[in-house]
């Protein structure tokens, strides 16, 4: 069904042919295989709280991939805007309450992963080198903002074990949805500690050249 107002529906997903949740719109209340109007057309989506919906660049759920867990309203100029064909959607299975990550020590003594953007929501401090878990993989959180010390320098990558795409962090970091590092960060690789590690390691061989031309 097709609206020239924002549907009164707060439970179902909503596609929006306008930024801002504007302009024409149609109320999804299963998953859509794409034709029509809003074909490629697609400009920000209401995603109610418990659903998870899966964006694709082909018709029948075909092509490059993404998903959302909030609403998504990037702009133009992100890769998405303009380029959806079909979606699928899911209400994400209800989880039993578990405790929340650890909270970080104190604030500016290491980088902090955020499950929501601008630093906010259940967060971890990540004191070394960070291979991914499944707690950060959307069972329940994914990274999508991290608060990052003067002085420090994060590589993050978008597969875990540090494998993939890799992108350089020397400060905090909060993109929007749309950004193709939003909730896609799988681990976390830590130059400080690695620079330490080789620093420690190079003392202790000086400590052994001493030692052997005393």
């Amino acid at each position: 069904m097709f609206s020239n107002s924002v549907a009164a529906q707060t439970d179902r997903v909503i596609i929006y042919n306008d930024v801002n949740f504007q302009g024409a719109n149609m109320t999804l209340n299963e998953s859509w295989k794409g034709g029509g109007g809003f074909d490629r057309n697609i400009k920000s989506i209401r995603v109610p709280k418990g659903y998870r919906v899966r964006i694709y660049e082909g018709k029948n759920y075909k092509g490059t991939e993404s998903l959302l867990t909030e609403d998504w309203n990037p702009g133009a100029g992100a890769y998405w805007f303009g380029r959806i064909r079909s979606i699928r959607i899911d209400r994400a299975q209800i989880q039993p309450p578990r405790p929340e990550p650890i909270a970080p020590p104190t604030t500016g003594n290491f980088p902090v992963i955020y499950a929501q953007a601008n630093f906010q929501g259940p967060a971890e401090a990540i004191e070394r080198d960070f291979a991914g878990t499944r707690d950060w993989e959307g069972s329940p959180h994914r990274i999508r903002s991290i608060r990052v010390p003067q002085g420090w320098f994060l590589v993050l990558y978008d597969k875990r074990n540090f494998r993939g795409k890799s992108y350089n962090l020397t400060s905090d970091w909060t993109p929007q949805p749309g950004d193709y590092w939003y909730g896609r960060i799988k681990s976390i690789g830590n130059l400080n500690e690695m620079c330490k590690m080789i620093a420690l390691k190079k003392g202790a061989i000086n400590d052994k050249f001493r030692r052997d031309h005393q």
